[in-house]
């Protein structure tokens, strides 16, 4: 998944504008929460066939966290 469907998808689950958020924000500051988490498992897992470990989810700190657990599941 690139960097811009990463953070469109990121938005998605947020409900904030794409054009705001960076790979280097911090979810938590952006509202991430584990309602969060469990959407992102399941759009990664529908639109990039990619399973994403929920333990290391729960450690993610910014989208680039997030960029990087997906490219690792995608390879």
């Amino acid at each position: 998944m690139d960097e811009k469907a990463l953070i469109e998808l990121v938005a998605d689950i947020l409900q904030v504008d794409a054009s705001g958020l960076t790979l280097d924000d911090d979810l938590k500051d952006a509202g991430w929460d584990s309602l969060a988490n469990v959407e992102f498992i399941a759009n990664v897992d529908e639109t990039a066939g990619v399973t994403v470990d929920a333990d290391e989810l729960a450690n993610a700190q910014t989208v680039r966290d997030l960029h990087a657990l997906v490219n690792a599941g995608a390879a």
